[in-house]
């Protein structure tokens, strides 16, 4: 993990000042040998409507990546937020 980090270089990046974060109740997921898509959706309640929010391609390799990174991120945040 330590070498992970060490060849990791720093990027910056920029946000557009009208740049408006969104919110997703649902998400599907797609996968091929090439790519893998998470679609982040907004569903209405009581209506069987939805809205795509946001849709991410990813390599399977990045998608592997990614996986590792918010199991690891959520089981820290849930071992010292949750009561016991």
């Amino acid at each position: 993990m330590a070498e992970e980090k060490k060849d990791q270089a720093q990027v910056q990046v920029k946000v557009s000042d009208d740049h408006k974060p969104a919110f997703s109740n649902s998400a599907q997921i797609n996968v091929s040998d090439d790519e893998v898509t998470l679609q982040f959706l907004y569903v209405r309640r009581n209506t069987g409507q939805g809205t795509l929010m946001s849709e991410v391609v990813l390599t399977p390799q990045h998608a592997i990546k990614f996986q590792k990174a918010l199991d690891n991120t959520l089981k820290k945040h849930f071992t010292k937020h949750l009561p016991k």
